[in-house]
């Protein structure tokens, strides 16, 4: 996709003076970086794009739809502008920075407030190639709001600031996108549009080259699933280094017959070993499952009926999911039990994402992590539960290697964090002691249901 040329969007600029005058009747904020102004009268659409590699703002034929309820920073706008008239659109320097100057906005004006001086307000488009940005401008030329508060931040315009425009660059020689202006109304505005929508349309796949891509998707998944391991055999190799695991040491690479990680800690080994058969166990219905797709796909694509594009990816792997401070697992009654995964984790996960009736175990004396059983108002632990947690405490914790341990609970209203204390360093008060045996059975349920609920 090429960038707009600085003077193709003169040319766009030029044509938008016909809009003076015109009233904003909304704002809609269509994709996370692609925003839209309904103008009255002539019902025309005004695209600001500021999506890196297309960044433009032009009059549109053809309106992109609307979600059914705005954004926050479409709120935003849509209260600030609407109602408003456009009084000016200007390129202020040679760069491919818009301004497009709104006066007689109510400023949020509703029914049920009294009315609000009428105002003036500047957005700022920022058309740069990579890193475009919205800024919302006051009268007096701050910036209330910023689609990307960090472009602002490294270009100088931080919320607060009185805007001012980036250096201008030194741009070499560009060749213009529209070299002829055709007929009609806004010729040049609708011309970059169309370019810019149609250059942005993925390519249909070639039909063989589909089907060939997906039998090698097939073949490929297929072989995941010859290759699962028996996960039957991998919790009984589990329950083995459980078993010993007081003579479980780092450094091995085997015990009792089962391979282990020379690298790793016993406590680490075990988790490992668990967390394969729980993928064992899992793996075969969703192969299983994408198998079918997969053929499905190819009956379509024999009978002319190419897949999506999305469905060409294979097994590439999505946007990664927000690392969370906590693992997840299961206790024998159903509840949810998370285990912070150590120091500042521990912190987080006690202090920012438990609540005050959860309840906080952690074995007393000795450092390990802070578990968590979220509980509503008013609700009682169960004793399963309690052991469970309890016992997924002491696994996590220095005393690991321990028969017995005492593991402190209480709600955790009673936690509090000193003043200056070591990440992971909490007070707790009004607490209980449970005392605590390891049961290498109940602990290898419990690491089976790891991951359940994340």
């Amino acid at each position: 996709m090429p960038k707009l040329p600085l003077r193709d969007l003169k040319r766009v600029i030029e044509e938008q003076q016909a809009l003076l005058g015109g009233v904003v009747e909304n704002v809609f904020q269509c994709e996370p970086r692609l925003f839209v102004l309904r103008i009255d009268p002539g019902k025309r659409t005004l695209v600001c794009d500021l999506t890196a590699g297309r960044a433009r703002v032009v009059l549109t034929e053809e309106p992109p739809p609307t979600p059914p309820s705005p954004p926050v920073l479409a709120t935003i706008l849509r209260t600030a502008l609407r109602g408003g008239r456009i009084a000016a659109i200007s390129l202020p320097a040679e760069d491919r920075v818009v301004y497009v100057d709104i006066e007689g906005a109510r400023g949020g004006r509703s029914a049920a407030a009294a009315p609000t001086p009428r105002t003036r307000y500047r957005l700022v488009l920022e058309l740069f190639p990579r890193f475009p940005n919205l800024l919302l401008l006051d009268g007096d030329g701050r910036v209330e709001r910023t689609l990307d508060g960090e472009a602002a931040r490294r270009r100088g315009n931080p919320v607060g600031a009185t805007y001012s425009l980036p250096p201008a660059p030194s741009l070499p020689p560009e060749e213009e996108l529209v070299h002829a202006t055709p007929e009609g109304d806004f010729p040049v505005n609708h011309q970059i549009d169309r370019l810019f929508r149609e250059r942005a349309r993925p390519e249909a796949p070639d039909t063989g080259k589909a089907i060939a891509r997906l039998r090698r998707m097939r073949e490929a998944v297929a072989r995941d699933l010859r290759e699962v391991e028996d996960p039957e055999r991998l919790r009984e190799q589990g329950r083995t280094l459980l078993a010993g695991f007081d003579r479980l040491r780092k450094g091995m690479t085997k015990f009792e017959g089962v391979e282990i990680d020379a690298r790793l800690e016993p406590h680490e080994n075990v988790d490992r070993i668990f967390e394969r058969a729980r993928k064992a166990e899992r793996a075969p219905p969703a192969l299983l499952r994408r198998l079918g797709e997969i053929d499905g796909m190819i009956e379509r694509a024999e009978a002319g009926e190419l897949p999506a594009a999305a469905a060409l990816q294979g097994r590439r792997a999505g946007r990664e999911a927000p690392r969370l401070p906590y693992r997840t697992f299961r206790s024998a009654e159903g509840r949810r039990i998370l285990v912070g995964k150590g120091g500042g984790d521990n912190d987080q996960t006690t202090l920012k994402v438990a609540g005050p009736h959860d309840i906080f175990l952690h074995v007393r004396g000795s450092p390990g992590a802070h578990v968590i059983v979220p509980l509503d108002r008013g609700e009682e632990i169960g004793e399963q539960t309690l052991l469970d947690a309890a016992t997924l405490a002491l696994h996590y914790s220095r005393s690991r290697r321990a028969d017995r341990a005492e593991v402190t609970w209480t709600p955790r209203r009673n936690v509090s964090k000193p003043k200056g204390a070591k990440p992971g360093l909490v007070a707790v008060t009004h607490e209980r002691v449970l005392l605590l045996r390891r049961e290498p059975d109940r602990l290898a349920r419990l690491l089976m249901t790891a991951g359940a609920g994340e």
